[in-house]
């Protein structure tokens, strides 16, 4: 009877200590810009099928290699860079995606899309009112887009509860392309007011932690702006614990410095484009650790680069790879000379940010 008694204790300890591990820790994942180009639908399209239907378009590949490190984690968060469900389907430069791409990504485990970016207006009204339609009726959160002022004050920034931890994410862009915001929808932008706005709301609604995720930079340099580095210093001043950035659409340092990530572009997630380092990419994982006191540390980021493979490249269809995984594997291309490009530019990136 005491041996079992004995075995009970252990037993109802480690559930505690279980339970403890998962009140105290909070693990965020991020990918960057998940697109649609014309030529993604095309491949994606099933043989004969109506091309104005979302569920003719099978975007299975795209996130299967990934969803084991977006499911690992409490909450995994994607910029979604395009309206949806407005027909003809299209590419760049008017993007508009099939519901069926986002639903993929919720299926592999994304929690939050993030809405506001430079393409979001592609469509016009039509556009948005087609993205909150179909946001709506899906199992998942989104940020960025608002309906109107009113909505935007109740939803920015969007609060997410998770493991105990109350976390904040606020999302807006540098521009929208020409395009004007019809009223009296509200898109997240990049104004000082705006966004110092929000993180008082995030303050005063009780949130532990802050995520700032601009839309920014410069395209294709992988080298930040310096207009970046006066918005990153500028948001830490008025109270963001993390900054999370996207649109370059390659790659931008991560730094870790006084216990706070900042990663200015995690570059593409999935695209057509064939641009250097267009197809190499970061997927950000954040951890989240509660102190004794209460107070909560950030731990060092950890960054695992990816590959976005073009149809024909690894499969018929695109998909994203975790390049350390595929690194001895070249059989695993259907053109090696995609490996071949993966491998050198690979290795060119970790030359330039040795630390990741």
């Amino acid at each position: 009877m005491k041996k079992i008694c004995t075995v009970l204790l252990m037993l109802m300890a480690f559930i505690t200590a279980s339970q403890a591990a998962q009140r105290d820790t909070l693990r965020i994942s991020f990918i960057g810009d998940v697109m649609s180009h014309s030529r993604q639908l095309r491949t994606a399209l099933l043989p004969g099928a109506d091309s104005t239907k979302a569920s003719s378009y099978d975007f299975s590949s795209y996130f299967k290699y990934v969803k084991p490190y977006l499911d690992s984690c409490d909450i995994s968060v994607a910029n979604m860079e395009f309206p949806v469900g407005v027909t003809p389907f299209s590419g760049y430069p008017l993007f508009s995606a099939p519901i069926s791409l986002a639903q993929e990504a919720i299926d592999a485990g994304v929690d939050l899309f993030l809405a506001a970016n430079n393409h979001i207006l592609d469509k016009g009204r039509r556009g948005l009112d087609s993205t909150f339609a179909a946001y709506d009726r899906l199992p998942v959160r989104y940020t960025g887009i608002y309906r109107d002022k009113i909505e935007e004050q109740m939803n920015n920034p969007a609060i997410i509860d998770a493991a105990g931890f109350r976390i904040a994410f606020i999302n807006f862009t540098y521009g929208l392309n020409g395009f004007s915001v019809p009223q009296p929808y509200v898109v997240g932008q990049m104004d000082s007011t705006y966004v110092k706005e929000a993180i008082d709301r995030a303050h005063n609604r009780g949130a532990d932690y802050i995520i700032a995720l601009p839309h920014w930079g410069v395209e294709y340099n992988l080298d930040y702006h310096p207009e970046q580095r006066r918005w990153k210093n500028n948001l830490y001043r008025w109270g963001v614990d993390m900054i999370v950035g996207t649109h370059p659409h390659v790659p931008q340092a991560v730094e870790f410095a006084d216990g706070r990530i900042t990663a200015y572009s995690l570059g593409n997630f999935v695209s057509n484009m064939s641009i250097a380092y267009g197809q190499i990419e970061i997927l950000l994982t954040a951890t989240l650790v509660r102190r004794e006191d209460g107070s909560i540390e950030t731990l060092p980021p950890e960054v695992t680069w990816l590959w976005c493979g073009k149809g024909g490249h690894l499969e018929p269809n695109y998909t994203v790879i975790p390049i350390e995984d595929f690194v001895q594997k070249p059989e695993a291309f259907l053109q090696r000379s995609q490996y071949e490009k993966m491998m050198r530019e690979y290795y060119r990136i970790k030359q330039k940010f040795p630390q990741y």
